[in-house]
Parts: structure tokens; C-alpha cells; sequence
């Protein structure tokens, strides 16, 4: 009768030693178990094809640990989903569960009836396929790792090293001690690195606006008022989780930023990923801080977002209020900028005079009595198109009323690129050049406005040309303040 595995084991059952065996065998059997699953779930991904549903995890490891059981308690070798096979099988049309059976019966009978030929195979056969075997097995991960490390910014290559240190120290230990120890001292060296990249700041980039403005395009006494009064509108972006440790260090921050003068706190939510009970309650408590200190709090939130759908599960968004949830970061500070304006009158005039647009602020009486005949007055409803990006410009549009946003067209979503309050205008490179438009703009509000013609301004040359002149002039400094609003938002965002 052969000796058995059950025959091996029974001996270390009864023999006075078996106690001293069972932390060798339970950390061997944990550590078995750790790989084992990390194998079979990155094995299971690989051969899922692109557009196939998920396979559920839980229930392949179950299904997976009960054949090892079983398989253990008959003398079996314990296995898990060979990578090879399961993709060649794919390949050649393999998709159901009976492929895997019929796979697993081949090797049975290869294994039982073809065994006495199998052991006759060359040595340098055998050598050819386990060097194979090995070069499938080369991580390709950690290899992608070592070529980012000479790409990529200085702060992403931080993170590379510390992953491939993880890999190296792990591979090391593999092969000068045990596979066991190797695997507890990744686990706990990706544990807490794990920790320490949760337990930093959740906070991407902070800024104020005295330099950085929303697209928003006004006066130029709005926009040296913004100047010096936008110090006081805070902007805060976030990334990555928002739990109790990023919550804690999130509020220390906007702590520290209140001893300054501040009238509103914004934080960009869109980069995101997840958020807990405990970061819903770090933005409950924001709130409740900002609003007995008589400050206003917004967020920039995107709807469809993880970061939406948590905060709504916890019922911060009804707390914080629908008013104070703006689509993205430019509407908040917009929003912002407004209630600081609030006290201008400009705002909430029925209709500004001409002597106050922009383009004609260093035009004298004279000036304006000789343009008026030209200018022909029109009004818009709310969300009512003026014109659309590709349509033929011969017009430029001075805002009296009411308020338009211009938009480029970018599937899924549309991209503002301005908005244009009373006293600004838009449409000027129909003037200069005659082109299509480069945006579409539509009316936010009730629009009033005039509209100087292409043809018009022809005829305003030919009989004042010194006028004309003045108003190109005007023109071309509304372009040029454009730009340099542009240039420095860019600085400012870069630094």
C-alpha cells in the first residue's frame, strides 16, 4: 500500500510536535491565501475582455477557496487561475463553463493515462517551458513603474519610487528568506503607505481672487474694484479621498485662511474620488462655521459625479442649499464676485446709458452724438441664441442689459468662455477681421443692447473718420485687457 499525504499528515497529528508546527503552517496558509487571491483577481481581469460584464470577486474567491479545500483534503495541489491557459481557451472560443470542464478533464486524463510518456519528455523541452512560464509571469506593472520614473513630473516620480521600493524589497525578501515573511512585510509596507497618502492634505491648490477673475467680462471700475476686493473670496480644490484625516486637515487649513479678510469660501469638488460620513460631516461643520461668522460657502460640483452622488447620500447638498452648489469653479467665483459688487448700481440699473459702455468711456459728448445715428438698438429673451459659432460677423454688440455667455461647442459638454455684463461688448472681430464666429452666445437673462453694423461703421469712416478711429482704438485696448486678464489668471494658476 503507498504512502499518502493523509498518511503524512496523520503522523504530524500525532506526533508531540504538531503545536510547534502550527504557526509555520497557519502563516504559511495566510500568506498562500493572500497571494492566491491577488493572483486570481488580477488573472480574472486579464481575460475579461473589453465590454464584458465584471465578474463578481467575492464569489470567484469562494468558489476558488472551496476547491483548494477540497482538493487539499484528497493529497491535491492547491491552484488558482492559470493565466495561460484561461486566455488560450478564450482565444479559441472558450466562453462558457463547460470549456473549463473539458479543459480540466484533458489535463486529468494527461495527468493519469499520458504520465508515462510525459516523464520521458527531454530535459531541454521541460527547461523551454518553464522558461516561458516565467516570461509570462514578468510583471509587467513594476516595468511600466521603472520606464515612468524618467517621465512625468518630480512630484508623480515620488510616488513611482516608493512602488518600486515596495516591489524590490518584496522581490528581495522572496528569494534571500521566504516567500511568507516577504508577503506580511509587503502587505504591511503597502498598508502604510497606503495611510500616509490618505493622511495628507486633501487640499490640491489654494488661491484668492484679487488676481484670478471668473470669465466674466465688465466695466473697467468693476474690474479694478475686483482687483484689491477679490483677495477676500477664497478658493479651495480638492482631490483624492475626504475622510477624518483629510476632513481634520482640510478645516485647519480654512481656519488659518479666516484670520485674513473673507467673504466666501469656495471648494472645487470635481477631483474628488470618494467621501465618507466623516468628510460629509468636516463640510457640515465648514458650513456651520462660515455661517455664524456671516460668510458664504459654495462648491463647485458637477452633477453625475461619485463626489455628488456621496455628499447627496448624506444629505450635505440639502444642508448646504441648491443656490450654493454651482457647475464648476468659474460660475462660483462669478457668483462671488457679484455679492461683492452687490452695492454697485450697475447691476440691477433697468438699462445703462451710452456714455457708460466701456468701448466709448474716453469718447466726449461729440464723439457719441456722432455714433448714436449708427447704432441700432435690440433686445433678446432668456436663452434665446444670438448668434452661433460659424455663423457669418458683421455686428458687434454693446450690453446695456441683462447679461450673455459665450460657449464652444465641445461634446458632452459646452465650454464658457465668457460672460458679458452691461456696459461690455462682444462680437468686436467682426469689425476687424469680417470672419465667422468663433463661439456661440447666447442671452443668460433678458438682453438689451445696440449693435453696430459692419456696414454702418463703413459709412460712421467715411463721414468721421476721426471717430471711427477712436473706436477701433477702443477696440483694440478691450482686446488687449482681455489678454492680459488672461496672461495673468495663467501666472497665477501656474504658481
Amino acid at each position: 500500500m503507498g504512502f499518502t499525504a493523509f498518511d503524512y499528515f496523520n503522523g504530524i497529528a500525532r506526533g508531540g510536535d504538531f503545536l510547534a508546527f502550527m504557526p509555520t503552517i497557519l502563516g504559511a496558509a495566510l500568506a498562500l491565501a493572500i497571494i492566491a487571491s491577488f493572483d486570481a483577481l488580477l488573472c480574472a481581469k486579464l481575460v475579461i475582455a473589453p465590454g464584458e460584464p465584471r465578474r463578481d470577486g467575492d464569489r470567484l474567491l469562494f468558489r476558488l477557496g472551496v476547491g483548494n479545500v477540497a482538493a487539499a483534503c484528497i493529497g491535491g495541489i492547491t491552484g488558482g487561475i492559470n493565466i495561460g491557459a484561461s486566455i488560450t481557451n478564450r482565444t479559441f472560443g472558450g466562453r462558457r463553463s463547460l470549456s473549463v470542464l473539458i479543459s480540466a478533464a484533458v489535463m486529468l486524463v494527461a495527468g493519469a493515462f499520458l504520465f508515462r510518456w510525459l516523464g520521458q519528455m527531454p530535459r531541454a523541452v521541460l527547461s523551454a517551458v518553464i522558461m516561458v512560464v516565467a516570461i509570462q509571469h514578468f510583471d509587467l506593472w513594476s516595468l511600466r513603474l521603472a520606464g515612468e520614473l524618467r517621465k512625468g513630473p518630480i512630484s508623480s516620480r515620488y510616488h513611482v519610487v516608493l512602488d518600486l521600493v515596495v516591489v524590490v524589497v518584496v522581490a528581495v525578501l522572496s528569494i534571500t528568506l521566504n516567500i511568507v515573511l516577504a508577503v506580511f512585510v509587503g502587505v504591511a509596507i503597502a498598508i502604510a503607505l497606503f495611510v500616509l497618502r490618505m493622511s495628507g492634505s486633501v487640499i490640491r491648490r489654494s488661491y484668492r481672487c484679487g488676481a484670478i477673475h471668473s470669465r466674466r467680462s465688465r466695466l473697467a471700475p468693476e474690474r479694478i474694484f475686483l482687483e484689491e476686493a477679490g483677495e477676500a473670496i477664497l478658493v479651495m480644490e480638492l482631490q483624492g479621498a475626504l475622510f477624518f484625516g483629510t476632513g481634520e486637515t482640510l478645516l485647519s487649513a480654512v481656519e488659518a485662511e479666516l484670520r485674513r479678510n473673507t467673504s466666501c469660501v469656495i471648494l472645487d469638488l470635481r477631483r474628488l474620488t470618494d467621501i465618507d460620513s466623516t468628510g460629509a460631516n468636516a463640510l457640515l461643520e465648514l458650513k456651520t462655521t462660515l455661517a455664524q461668522q456671516e460668510k458664504e460657502f459654495l462648491l463647485a460640483l458637477t452633477d453625475g459625479t461619485a463626489a455628488m452622488e456621496r455628499l447627496e447620500h448624506f444629505g450635505v447638498l440639502s444642508s448646504i442649499g441648491a443656490a450654493n452648489i454651482l457647475p464648476d469653479i468659474d460660475r462660483a467665483i462669478e457668483r462671488a464676485e457679484n455679492d461683492l459688487l452687490r452695492v454697485q448700481a450697475q447691476l440691477y440699473r433697468e438699462e445703462i446709458p451710452l456714455a457708460e459702455v466701456g468701448l466709448f468711456a474716453k469718447l466726449n459728448p461729440t464723439d457719441l452724438a456722432a455714433i448714436e445715428p449708427y447704432l441700432q438698438h435690440a433686445s433678446y429673451r432668456r436663452d434665446e441664441v444670438i448668434f452661433r459659432e460659424g455663423d457669418p460677423g458683421s455686428e458687434v454688440f454693446i450690453v446695456t442689459k441683462g447679461t450673455a455667455s459665450a460657449f464652444l461647442h465641445s461634446s458632452p459638454f459646452n465650454i464658457r468662455l465668457g460672460t458679458f455684463a452691461p456696459g461690455t461688448a462682444f462680437g468686436e472681430l467682426a469689425i476687424l477681421d469680417a470672419g465667422p464666429r468663433s463661439a456661440t452666445v447666447i442671452a443668460d437673462e433678458d438682453l438689451a443692447c445696440f449693435v453696430l453694423t459692419a456696414p454702418n461703421f463703413a459709412i460712421l469712416t467715411e463721414k468721421h473718420p476721426d471717430v471711427a478711429g477712436r473706436v477701433l482704438a477702443a477696440i483694440g485696448r478691450e482686446l488687449s485687457g482681455r489678454l492680459r486678464t488672461a496672461n495673468r489668471t495663467i501666472h497665477q494658476l501656474e504658481t
